[in-house]
């Protein structure tokens, strides 16, 4: 601020000074007075995209995970109680395959 409308230099004066300072842009009516803010993410026009390579693999993980997940399923449902369920469900999380 050039002209503070507080101008004592004393310990209040320095105070109410950086008060209002720190507390100037706060108020809504001095919004105006702040530089404009960048939006947060890009439009989906600008936003970069993958290329038709990184596509195409993403795809392929992902059919690999499906299938995977398939597998451990079909596994899981071949349990005859709950009992065998749990302790298929414990032999998955041991082992490394699944």
């Amino acid at each position: 601020m050039k002209y503070p409308p507080f101008a004592d230099r004393s310990l209040i004066g320095t105070c109410i000074q950086l008060a209002q300072a720190s507390f100037y842009e706060a108020l809504p009516s001095n919004a105006e007075h702040r530089a404009p803010v960048a939006p947060p993410v890009l439009s989906p026009k600008r936003a970069p995209q993958p290329n038709v390579l990184q596509r195409a693999l993403d795809a392929l993980d992902d059919w690999f995970y499906r299938q995977r997940l398939a597998s451990r399923e079909r596994y899981l449902a071949q349990a005859q109680n709950v009992f065998e369920l749990e302790a298929r469900m414990r032999e998955l999380d041991r082992s490394p395959q699944f």
